[in-house]
């Protein structure tokens, strides 16, 4: 399939699925209402434009569910064009809460050989992508919100992702989200480049690391 082609079908899906805000999964013939839970098409739009921007080729995402913010991270890679593109998906309740439907919009977007799947917890995963020396771009955060869950991932993918790359937040209207943010951004000279306006149910904010190696004293802390 043509680069055209791939873009017209994974948006194709994304149209749909916004249009209709609810599906069937053909796992078990559940209905789903897709959101609020999934991001809406304005923070999506903001995601793919990053991922364009950043002209990145490896991305990684804590938080499948329905799998709205990958298409849209797929969607810019293809665009994108580059070699050796893979985007990661890190979700342990697709098989229950979400029925698979986040993986069945992936084969159905056409983009099934472009997202890599693991149905394990991110504070599991993560470590072993560290072991393996693996790196990213990009990151999209949407997993567990309770605040040791975020800080956690943050700690991985601050590692993970390259210096001076990305990680998109979403929910940073919660507490607990916003204020794991605020560590990084205090104590590892981490940059809080963009916050969306206030949105009760998803506002975003986007963090880029920092591209200076870390020189901290063993005994260093800011209060955030």
């Amino acid at each position: 399939m043509d680069r055209q082609a791939a873009l017209r079908q994974v948006r194709h899906v994304i149209e749909r699925l916004v249009s209709d805000g609810s599906a069937v999964a053909r796992s078990d013939g559940s209905a789903h209402s897709l959101f609020p839970v999934a991001i809406p098409p304005a923070e999506g739009a903001a995601l793919r434009d990053r991922v364009v921007r950043e002209s990145a080729s490896r991305t990684i995402e804590v938080g499948l569910g329905y799998g709205l913010s990958a298409l849209y991270i797929c969607e810019a890679l293809v665009m994108n064009d580059a070699a050796g593109t893979r985007h990661v998906a890190i979700d342990p309740y697709q098989a229950g809460r979400f029925a698979n439907c986040g993986l069945q919009f992936r084969e159905e977007a056409g983009v099934i050989d472009l997202i890599e799947y693991h149905a394990e917890e991110s504070q599991t995963v993560l470590p072993q992508f560290l072991r393996d020396g693996r790196g990213f771009d990009l990151a999209f955060i949407d997993g567990n919100h309770r605040f040791d869950a975020v800080f956690v991932d943050l700690v991985y993918l601050g590692r993970l992702v390259r210096p001076g790359g990305l990680l998109v937040m979403d929910d940073y209207q919660l507490p607990a989200v916003a204020r794991a943010a605020s560590f990084f951004a205090k104590n590892l000279a981490w940059t809080l480049e963009e916050v969306s306006p206030t949105d009760d149910l998803h506002q975003w904010a986007i963090l880029r690391t920092s591209a200076l190696p870390d020189t901290r004293p063993f005994d260093y802390f800011i209060d955030f």
